[in-house]
């Protein structure tokens, strides 16, 4: 908040807003989350001049279009020029949306790589938050549990805020698109994620292959201790005692 960062802020409040629903399963935190957070979202733009720019450009940005509106235009005439299959690599004009290459990165590839394309890389973040989801599913202890979860659902929101931002589905936040936009920090954070995650899936297979080892001793004695009651019976059988034995009265 201090650094006017209110992208981040927006994404550490709702995976904590999660996170918390997800360890109790209660529903009034996520009520009291979206109450909380569309009061704090209020006074933001009440506070700070940019948040009020971007709303004005989100509501109804060619009525700004020279203003403030001038770069989410120019995001909207990147994507539809590049109809289905694009303009072909550098042969678009990425370079007429200030900050392409941190929030409108989006715009650029789908101006020159296709709306198709666009669209795969969106299926393939997704598939990575399945992954995430997947991992956290599987995981038996709680804490891990929470971390894989709070992990996906950091990733697959700060995808939804960038591509969201720069398609004017919301307005404007100014974070990265994870592993595509220029920025080191946030290429660094998003790898020491998928780290995490892959170290997460490591303890699982531990976990998994532990319990198969235990699986097959306790099959592997109970086939022993079978395999020996079995034997007694054929043992009993072949050379009764004296008790099994009925003698005729003569």
């Amino acid at each position: 908040m201090i650094s006017k960062d209110l992208g981040s802020a927006l994404i550490f409040f709702f995976v904590y807003v999660l996170m918390v629903f997800v360890a109790t399963g209660n529903y009034l935190y996520v009520l009291a989350g979206a109450g909380g957070g569309a009061g704090a979202a209020y006074v933001a733009f009440l506070v700070f001049t940019h948040v009020q720019v971007r709303v004005q450009a989100w509501k109804d940005p060619w009525s700004v279009i020279d203003a403030e509106g001038y770069q989410i235009t120019q995001s909207l005439f990147a994507i539809s020029s590049g109809s289905w299959f694009g303009l072909g690599l550098f042969k678009g004009t990425p370079q007429s949306i200030p900050f392409v290459e941190t929030d409108f990165i989006f715009s650029a590839i789908a101006e020159e790589m296709g709306n198709i394309f666009a669209v795969c890389l969106i299926l393939i973040c997704v598939s990575c938050f399945i992954l995430f989801m997947n991992v956290a599913a599987k995981l038996r202890d709680k804490f891990y549990q929470l971390a894989a979860f709070g992990l996906g659902v950091t990733y697959i929101f700060q995808v939804f805020l960038t591509i969201g931002g720069g398609t004017k589905f919301i307005p404007l936040t100014g974070v990265t698109l994870p592993l595509i936009s220029y920025g080191g920090s946030s290429v660094l954070t998003t790898l020491i994620m998928f780290a995490v995650l892959e170290g997460l899936y490591i303890i699982y297979q531990e976990e998994e292959e532990s319990a198969r080892l235990a699986r097959a001793a306790r099959e592997k004695t109970a086939r022993r201790k079978k395999r020996r009651a079995a034997g007694r019976a054929e043992k009993d059988a072949a050379y009764p005692t004296g008790d099994d034995i009925e003698y005729e009265e003569e």
